[in-house]
C-alpha cells in the first residue's frame, strides 16, 4: 500500500459504499478479486496480518502496488518511502542514500541537502536531456521528472524539489529503460516530516 494518507477500504466495490477501515502506508495487503464496475477497477482485499480487516479498494498504481515493497525511514533526515523488498540499501554519507535492485540495473538515489543548488548535477554521467514528465505529487510537492538519455546507455530519470527553507530533496534513478512506473510508485510512498 503507498497511499501517504492511508488507504479507504470499502465495503462494496463503489465510491460510495461504507468505509470500512483505512490502512496505514506501507500495510501488506492479500488481494483476492479483481472486478470493473462502471469503468473503474476495484480490488477485493484484506490485511496481510489480519484477515478480519477485509475490504474493497480502487485498484490504481499510485495508491497499490503488487510488488512486496519495505520501508526505509530516516528519522535523521526526516524522511520515509517504500523501496522493492528484493533491493538493498546504503547509506552514502551523511544526506545520501542508495536503494540498489538485486542485479544492480536499477539504483535510486536520495539527496538531501540545503537547497536545490546544492544537489548534484544531473545527469550524473555523460547524456543529454530527452523528455519530461509531470507534474508529479510527492507529498504536495509538484516537481517534474526529467528522463536523461545516457551516451554510454541506459537512462537516468531525476527530478528534485524544495521542501521548506533550508531543506532540498533529490530523486535519481538508473535504469536500462525510460520507464517511470517503479520510479513514482516510490515516489508516491514518499512522507517528510
Amino acid at each position: 500500500m503507498l497511499a501517504t494518507l492511508g488507504l479507504r477500504l470499502h465495503q462494496a466495490p463503489a465510491p460510495a459504499s461504507t468505509v470500512v477501515t483505512v490502512i496505514r502506508p506501507g500495510a501488506q495487503l492479500d488481494a483476492t478479486e479483481l472486478r470493473v464496475v462502471s469503468g473503474i477497477s476495484w480490488v477485493h482485499v484484506h490485511a496481510h496480518s489480519a484477515a478480519d480487516i477485509d475490504g474493497w479498494a480502487v485498484n490504481d498504481p499510485t495508491l497499490l502496488t503488487d510488488i512486496p515493497m519495505q520501508q526505509h525511514d530516516d528519522a535523521a533526515l526526516g524522511y520515509s518511502l517504500l523501496f522493492p523488498a528484493s533491493w538493498s540499501y546504503a547509506a552514502g554519507g551523511p544526506a545520501v542514500a542508495f536503494f540498489t535492485s538485486a542485479d544492480g540495473t536499477q539504483k535510486l538515489t536520495v539527496v538531501t541537502t540545503d537547497t536545490v543548488e546544492h544537489l548534484p548535477p544531473v545527469p550524473t554521467s555523460p547524456g543529454k536531456a530527452d523528455h519530461e514528465l509531470g507534474p508529479l505529487d510527492v507529498y504536495g510537492k509538484s516537481p517534474v521528472l526529467t528522463f536523461y538519455k545516457l551516451t554510454a546507455g541506459g537512462w537516468e530519470l531525476s527530478l528534485s524539489f524544495l521542501w521548506a527553507t533550508g531543506r532540498a530533496f533529490g530523486f535519481d534513478l538508473r535504469e536500462p529503460q525510460a520507464d517511470s512506473g517503479l520510479l513514482k510508485q516510490i515516489l508516491a510512498s514518499v512522507i517528510i516530516r
